[in-house]
């Protein structure tokens, strides 16, 4: 993917969180919009909301309450089984709602009036175009009878890091993945003529920019004995890559090749952000802790440029 120069622009929205505030929320503030989203996925989608709310309350011209139809690792397939059992087993309620209550898909679906509803694959399969059917046409056929009134988004996901295990059983590198999942995405967003999230492009773009590249291997760390607390440098990574893990008594070094780490959370999150508001990201104020001004400003340029560039495709 070449890179291109990125754009600036304008923003707002205050987020409110999860299940059934809205209402509480609209009697303070008549001026106040709201942005509802249901999202069907797993833990993409929970890094992808990580600070959705926060970025959207840098200005509060808006909010967004956001509904987790979310279970980890679970593929489109397994989102559809579950719904198709909860059709005939009303005890088949395997969703949690920020309200503490369990939901089948269908009674989440009706539980609020969604502006969106998001539908993912799961990363390690995203890339693989025979893995989407039929489990996503059964499940926007659930959305289109439960939530008529919402637009169906589809989230594109990233690809991981090139010294990802999967990457190389397959064959495949970081750039190669993308553009697989990028295409497989593209093809049920065409089917169903819906939007994209492109969250997958973002990273990438990010990952492509000059001054920008991800340093994988630190090359004067000893990963074969490796000492706690001590950490490989892993510059400009948007995933959780080298982390330390509890293990009994004794911590162990793991590699997290796929999960968004503060600045990928961050990245998703802007690009949710724009799509769901029509606010340009570029002007939001939030920013986490731990990521510097310099960082934020990269950002949301490219969340920015992003969703610019998947918008003038889908005129073209």
């Amino acid at each position: 993917m070449k890179h291109q120069k990125m754009c600036w622009g304008v923003v707002c929205c205050l987020a409110v969180g999860v299940f059934g505030v809205a209402a509480r929320a609209g009697a303070q503030d008549a001026d106040v919009r709201t942005v509802r989203v249901l999202t069907i996925g797993n833990s993409f989608a929970q890094n992808a909301c990580r600070y959705l709310e926060e970025i959207a309350a840098a200005d509060g011209t808006c909010r967004i309450v956001i509904g987790t139809a979310n279970i980890g690792g679970c593929t489109l397939q397994k989102h559809a089984d579950l719904a198709a059992k909860s059709a005939t087993d009303p005890g088949e309620k395997p969703y949690s709602g920020g309200d503490e209550k369990r939901y089948s898909l269908q009674e989440y679906l009706a539980a609020d009036r969604w502006d969106f509803v998001t539908l993912q694959q799961m990363s390690a399969v995203s890339y693989k175009p025979e893995t989407y059917h039929p489990y996503i046409e059964q499940l926007v056929a659930v959305v289109k009878e439960h939530a008529p009134e919402a637009e169906i988004l589809i989230h594109q996901t990233w690809a991981y890091r090139p010294d990802s295990p999967l990457l190389k059983s397959d064959g495949l590198t970081q750039q190669q993945m993308y553009e697989h999942l990028a295409s497989a995405y593209d093809e049920v967003a065409n089917q169903f003529d819906s939007r994209i999230l492109p969250v997958g492009a973002a990273f990438q773009l990010a990952r492509n920019t000059a001054g920008r590249e991800v340093l994988v291997r630190d090359p004067d760390y000893n990963y074969d004995h490796p000492v706690y607390p001590k950490l490989p440098k892993q510059t400009n990574s948007l995933v959780t890559g080298w982390h330390w893990r509890t293990n009994g008594d004794k911590q162990e070094l793991r590699l997290d090749f796929k999960h968004g780490n503060t600045k990928g959370c961050f990245l998703a999150g802007l690009v949710w952000y724009e799509v769901l508001t029509g606010n340009d990201a570029t002007e939001t104020s939030y920013r986490p802790k731990g990521v510097t001004e310099q960082d934020a400003d990269f950002l949301r340029r490219v969340a920015h440029q992003a969703v610019v560039d998947r918008t003038v495709e889908k005129v073209r």
